[in-house]
């Protein structure tokens, strides 16, 4: 009985200095809560223990969903790295005629359409593995000889001259004096575009090749048309 009277009288300490009825049990290891509502049902709080009541309470929901929130974030990064893998999955070996396609598709998207003038093939990006797959439709697919192919750069003020032709050197295969540079200044972005957004510059791809230039535009249309055959 004594040691019952010795473990309420603690709680009731703990209570009054501003504790959480869940802080309490777990620093004196008592599992029913309502035992604690019984020892506290005529105890009257102060002004200063309830607010240190109140102040703890949004401590514990903050840390409760800060916890919350990490387990979420934990949840949605797995969920995420298992769509990727299953993504990654569904690409198994790449045919010619595939690689076909994803080349005319990416002309599609990023190339020059226009037949104004002296037309050509010509492919612009920022992302290199999109130019990666391009090379090898070029090569491969158009098998367009190196000499036929020309690259620029294009790029602002605080991207790096060298730095710039040695990665897109590198990610095309192309030799490093291959590339013409344009430095690029509008009055839209001067001073507002981040270091980092470019951080190697838009490259283009250019060949100066009319009968190129139709056939990828007949693949374009080629994919159109049959692409509403699909059953």
């Amino acid at each position: 009985m004594g040691s019952n009277i010795h473990l309420k009288n603690k709680a009731i300490s703990l209570r009054k200095s501003g504790k959480s009825y869940n802080n309490i049990r777990k620093t004196l290891g008592i599992t029913s809560k309502g035992t604690l509502s019984h020892w506290f049902k005529n105890i009257k709080l102060s002004k200063k223990s309830t607010k240190l009541l109140d102040k703890n309470n949004k401590l514990a929901h903050k840390r409760g969903l800060f916890t919350a929130n990490k387990n979420r974030e934990i949840k949605i990064e797995s969920e995420n790295k298992k769509a990727y893998i299953e993504g990654q999955d569904h690409i198994q070996s790449i045919s010619k005629k595939e690689l076909l396609l994803i080349g005319a598709a990416l002309y599609w998207g990023e190339g020059t359409k226009s037949e104004r003038g002296s037309v050509s093939l010509c492919f612009s990006n920022s992302d290199p593995f999109m130019i990666l797959v391009y090379m090898k439709f070029i090569r491969e697919i158009l098998k367009i000889p190196e000499e036929r192919i020309r690259a620029g750069i294009h790029i602002y003020p605080s991207i790096s001259v060298d730095e710039a032709r040695k990665f897109w050197s590198k990610t095309t295969k192309l030799p490093e004096n291959r590339f013409y540079i344009i430095t690029q200044v509008s009055r839209a972005s001067q001073n507002k575009r981040p270091f980092n957004i470019l951080p190697y510059g838009t490259i283009a791809i250019k060949i100066n090749n009319r009968q190129q230039f139709y056939k990828v535009k007949g693949m374009i249309k080629g994919i159109v048309q049959k692409s509403q055959t699909i059953s």
